[in-house]
């Protein structure tokens, strides 16, 4: 057997020997290391992997791949037996061993798991229940190609872009798998190429066709899962969590084309002269990295500029941004930034997205003027 062969059959070895653990989502991988040839898992009870991550954080954060003190300590923790394994062939980053991380992303798919914080959007198609189902397809298959689109052109900026999305019926969660302040950034310039590319679908093809959006973005902790499907999970992920829970509130509120981001404060690197990063600070710097887009075709024509900014009081005299604060059905108080972007292409007019301030009269929200704080505003 060739070497790539028996990497081929190791892999599908361990898929085996994890869903054969994972019996149908009785339980959840909590934890994976290896030694050479020989790999372990960690296998538990959804509900008491996640009871005890309160305390144990390190049962859902992070890699699934442990080093073998903490692997040992997950398993007591647990009280769960390894699940051991050996391979034809060794993990490592030797030549000849298999990368570690073609390992991880398989675990996943067995596993819970709670990212911090990351950029988030929700797409909403707008009267998308009194459309026939022709016309549901339709804008939902419209809506698909402008996310691919922006994908393929934040790529070829060498913007290094890959946009996850989950459906919810009438549009679509989407993240970028890309994690960090990076990654977050190219998720909210990804967001403006997605709507430039359904604003000028729609100047051009049938409205019935092509959806009419609402957009709201934000930044926050959310849990990933595999959806079972028939008696295996599926490929992809889903996510559900605080940053959903938010941007579903406030878009409930939001008018059609209009653009949501939500008040956070996106915490930055640890040689960062400030510690965190607020919307307005966030959106200026997304701005700036916009630049690298500078002459990607949009509409077969190249980008000159593309910036976004919150929108203030009307009024020439009155400066700063308006914070709005958003009643849910529950009680509770949302706070989001109303979002107003200008695209620049060559030879064109302005594209404009998002609601302006004078738009913004049926709007449900009560608008307060916002202060920056502490390292957020010197940030910015």
């Amino acid at each position: 057997m060739s070497e790539s062969d028996a990497m081929r059959q190791g892999m599908r070895e361990i898929d085996f020997v994890l869903h054969s653990s994972w019996r149908l989502g009785k339980t959840i991988v909590a934890g994976w290391t290896y030694q050479g040839s020989r790999i372990s898992f960690c296998f538990s009870e959804p509900y008491n992997v996640l009871g005890r991550a309160t305390d144990l954080p390190r049962l859902i954060r992070g890699k699934r791949m442990m080093g073998p003190r903490t692997f040992a300590e997950t398993c007591k923790a647990l009280r769960a037996r390894a699940v051991q394994m050996d391979l034809p062939f060794s993990i490592g980053g030797a030549k000849g061993e298999i990368n570690p991380l073609l390992i991880e992303n398989l675990v996943k798919r067995y596993a819970v798991m709670e990212t911090a914080s990351r950029a988030v959007i929700l797409f909403d198609i707008v009267g998308f229940s009194r459309h026939t189902p022709l016309e549901q397809v339709a804008q939902l298959s419209s809506l698909e190609y402008s996310i691919n689109s922006a994908v393929k052109r934040m790529n070829g900026a060498g913007l290094r872009t890959e946009l996850a999305r989950s459906t919810v019926g009438d549009g679509f969660y989407v993240w970028n798998r890309a994690k960090g302040l990076e990654g977050d950034l190219r998720c909210w310039l990804a967001l403006l190429l997605i709507l430039a590319d359904n604003a000028l679908a729609r100047q051009k093809g049938d409205p019935r066709l092509v959806p009419t959006l609402r957009a709201a973005f934000s930044i926050g902790s959310h849990f990933s899962y595999h959806q079972v499907e028939g008696t295996t999970p599926r490929g992809f992920e889903y996510i559900v969590g605080d940053v959903t829970i938010t941007l579903a509130r406030i878009i409930a509120k939001a008018l059609p084309n209009q653009v949501l981001a939500g008040s956070f404060n996106r915490e930055l690197p640890p040689n960062a002269k400030e510690q965190a990063m607020d919307t307005p600070a966030f959106l200026a710097r997304a701005s700036a990295m916009a630049e690298k887009l500078n002459d990607v075709e949009i509409g077969r024509l190249p980008l000159l500029a593309m910036r976004a900014t919150p929108t203030g009081p009307i009024g020439s005299r009155q400066t700063g941004s308006l914070l709005y604060r958003i009643g849910d059905k529950h009680g509770y108080v949302h706070q989001a930034f109303n979002i107003r972007a200008v695209i620049e292409r060559e030879d064109s007019d302005s594209l404009m997205l998002g609601l302006a301030a004078d738009q913004l009269s049926g709007f449900a929200a009560e608008a307060v003027p916002y202060e920056a704080k502490g390292a957020a505003k010197a940030k910015a």
